[in-house]
Order: C-alpha cells, then sequence, then structure tokens
C-alpha cells in the first residue's frame, strides 16, 4: 500500500526522499522480510493507538474486529450454502418420494378396478356397492398363509 500511495498515475516524478524508501523497501522484502517487518524497519513501530497507512481514526483493535467479523460472515455464508444444499437434497427426496407414492396409487387403483371387474364377471348379480365392501374388508384383513409365500396362483375364471 505504500508503494502504491507514493508513486503517481500521472508520471509525476517522486521526491528523492520517497524514491529512496521505496527501493530499501523493495530489498528488505527481496531479502526475505515481511512487508510489516520491512515497513516497521524503515519508518520505526506505530505509536500507541494508531495504524499507519489507514488514516487517523483506525486502531489494531478495529483491525481485528473487522477481521472477526469478516470471518464470522464467512462462516454464516458457508452454513447458508451448506443448509439451501441440504433442502435441495431433501426437496427432490420429497419428489422422489411424491412421485413413487402417486405410482402406487395408481396401480393400486388399477387393480381395484381389475378385481372388480373379475368378480363382477364371476358373480354377475353382484351390486357395486356389494364388490366396494368386499374390496375394503380385503383391503383390512391380514393376508394369508399362502400368499405370504409369493403365491403366483390365478384362479381360472370361466369368462361368460
Amino acid at each position: 500500500m505504500f508503494i502504491a500511495t507514493r508513486t503517481s498515475r500521472k508520471r509525476k516524478e517522486v521526491d528523492q526522499e520517497t524514491q529512496d524508501a521505496i527501493e530499501d523497501f523493495q530489498n528488505r522484502q527481496a531479502a526475505g522480510e515481511t512487508d510489516e517487518e520491512a515497513f516497521e524497519s524503515l519508518f520505526g513501530k506505530d505509536l500507541p493507538g494508531r495504524v499507519r497507512c489507514y488514516g487517523r481514526s483506525v486502531t489494531r483493535s478495529d483491525l481485528k474486529k473487522h477481521a472477526e467479523i469478516f470471518e464470522l460472515k464467512q462462516q454464516h455464508q458457508e452454513q447458508v450454502t451448506s443448509l439451501k444444499a441440504e433442502l435441495g437434497d431433501m426437496k427432490a427426496k420429497q419428489q422422489h418420494q411424491d412421485a413413487k407414492q402417486q405410482h402406487q396409487e395408481a396401480e393400486l387403483h388399477g387393480l381395484r378396478n381389475m378385481i372388480k371387474l373379475l368378480v363382477q364377471r364371476s358373480e354377475p348379480g353382484m351390486r357395486p356397492e356389494e364388490i366396494e365392501a368386499l374390496l375394503q374388508n380385503a383391503q383390512h384383513s391380514p393376508i394369508d398363509a399362502n400368499s405370504a409365500h409369493g403365491s403366483t396362483h390365478i384362479p381360472n375364471i370361466d369368462m361368460v
């Protein structure tokens, strides 16, 4: 920042003292000193309660607070991002489950219609209300032992 604020954009010449300070600063950096060490060796330590190159009202504690606030904002942003990703995953799972449930409901509806048709053809005198009651009872009754073994036997019903 020291160099950027001391060199002119309009190609005006920098006074000799400033030019010497810039060269000395760059030489110290090239020798392996950190920016802070090089700056402090050239200009001395900061006065208590002040930080050079930041203006009159900025203190070290202000810089620490700004760093802490920046870190907290960054952590908050990461949390928001992860929660949004998690919410997106949950929505995708919910949509998949909804589609699966709709598919199962459609299959169940088709099976109910097929059973109604089979019952009507096997016993032509049954009313639709009786068939519906029969299906309701069958739906709430426990599965018998034969169907638990995965039997696929379909009785032969004579079509009339």
